[in-house]
């Protein structure tokens, strides 16, 4: 980010009036981060006993957290070496925001431990922990923000015994994922050698402070120079750890009162329509920054097989904090009756690419026009619902050109009208309607949206129970 970027940010920050901290703020308890790009960016302390050698082979690790982007996995931290009888460990960040763990007690085999469900998402800072007590009744234990978590695994048993792994220790990178590396800010990343109950639950509670058990806490303060461990306490080894690749640290302040840093693109809504083998995808951000562009990717299902297909980058505006609108066209190769998934993926100054998980569908078709009318702008359209088959609940767009007389209804297969969704005038654009059929029976229903100049058009809905 160049100079003027950032007097730019920080500028336009205090115009939204976010540095109202509170007493104690983020930067005055922590003044700075570990910033890792996801690109070959961590840090890596020498192997010790007190780094593997726990007493009954119970430990804690936990840290504070901000990931910029839920893209495969990444470590918080790892002392893995699994060759010679050596316990080795790792706790990382999954691509759906769930926490997993592994453990290693003979170099030859090991466990894994994952969290069920996403405890975390991208932009936000999250305290996680992950203990291990393999003489406790609860053996494997995951939380977020003081939150204790559900995983899989549970009737697994941990490793109770010790082996001294000679590995050294890696904060924000994992060698055995082939490039486990963290894509963020890592912050008060704290080993004890022990079992831990509680943990902070918001970020002012920084900072964290060593005791008798800490085996490594890193702060990060520091302006230059490596990493230097806080945890001297008891004899134990200073474990000074080294910056590597293009590792750094991070003034972390001026971002208000929630300490959340700004993704490069708030998206707020994508939307498709389509016409005569075409279809029109637009989009709509909220903020902006060191924003390069979009590209867009199409499938013909939407749970895989995206394909991206714009060639160039579609031109953002780069930095801003007002909303925005963007449309792109989409002519390659379309046929009439099939339905279209879109997703769309911002591209930063960096060259990071990151793909939205909101999709939009479509379905070409040839229309019935009043004379002189555009093909490719009808004052009338329905999409195909979205998820379909659907259960519970689905998502119907529509659009409207000119502003008009709508009805929007639902009907089973005998032609009887279930649920009327819309029936009134609306003005110009693009309309999401949600359907309930939760109280429905299963079964074949058809969505009918009818308007202005007669226009009518059906489109299929399949729903499971």
């Amino acid at each position: 980010m160049t100079l003027k970027i950032r007097t730019i940010l920080t500028a336009l920050i205090i115009c939204a009036g976010l540095l109202a901290l509170p007493a104690m703020s983020f930067a005055q308890g922590n003044v700075r981060v570990l910033d890792l790009d996801g690109v070959g960016d961590y840090v890596t302390a020498a192997d010790s006993d007190n780094l593997t050698d726990f007493t009954d082979g119970s430990f804690t690790v936990q840290a504070w957290v901000l990931t910029q982007g839920l893209v495969s996995f990444q470590s918080i931290a790892a002392k893995w070496d699994v060759t010679g009888n050596q316990r080795s460990w790792a706790f990382m960040l999954t691509s759906n925001g769930a926490l997993r763990a592994f453990l290693s007690a003979d170099g030859e085999s090991w466990d894994m431990w994952q969290t069920e469900y996403s405890v975390l998402s991208a932009g936000t800072w999250t305290h996680v922990a992950w203990v291990v007590d393999p003489g406790g009744t609860d053996k494997i234990k995951f939380y977020a923000n003081n939150v204790e978590k559900s995983h899989t695994n549970a009737t697994t048993d941990p490793p109770s015994s010790v082996y001294n792994s000679t590995a050294s220790m890696d904060v924000g990178y994992f060698n055995e994922t082939g490039g486990g590396y963290f894509w963020g800010y890592l912050d008060e990343i704290r080993i004890t050698d022990g079992v831990l109950t509680s943990f902070p639950d918001d970020v002012l509670d920084f900072p964290l402070t060593p005791d008798s058990d800490t085996e490594v806490l890193y702060h990060f303060n520091f302006a230059s120079g490596d990493a230097i461990d806080a945890a001297t306490i008891g004899g134990n080894p200073a474990n000074n750890g080294t910056l590597m690749g293009d590792a750094t640290r991070r003034m972390f302040d001026n971002l208000g009162p929630g300490r959340d840093l700004p993704l490069p693109v708030t998206l707020v809504s994508i939307s498709a329509i389509g016409a005569d083998e075409l279809v029109k995808v637009s989009w709509s951000t909220e903020s902006e920054y060191d924003n390069l562009g979009f590209h867009i990717y199409r499938s013909l299902n939407s749970q895989s097989s995206f394909e991206r297909i714009t060639s160039d980058l579609i031109p953002s505006q780069g930095f801003t904090a007002a909303t925005q609108y963007y449309q792109y066209i989409d002519d390659r190769d379309l046929v009439n009756g099939i339905t279209y998934y879109y997703k769309i993926s911002d591209t930063d100054v960096n060259g990071r690419e990151r793909t939205h998980q909101l999709i939009a569908t479509a379905t070409p078709i040839t229309e019935a026009f009043l004379p002189g009318e555009n093909t490719a702008l009808a004052g009338y359209q329905l999409s195909q619902n979205y998820p379909n088959p659907f259960n519970a609940s689905t998502t119907i767009n529509y659009y409207v050109r000119d502003g008009g007389n709508v009805k929007l209804a639902v009907y089973n297969i005998n032609g009887e009208e279930v649920s009327t969704l819309v029936d009134n005038f609306k003005e110009m654009g693009e309309y999401t309607q949600e359907f309930d059929a939760s109280l429905l029976p299963a079964g074949i229903y058809f969505v009918r949206l009818t308007g202005d100049y007669g226009y009518d058009n059906i489109k299929k809905m399949l729903f499971l129970k």
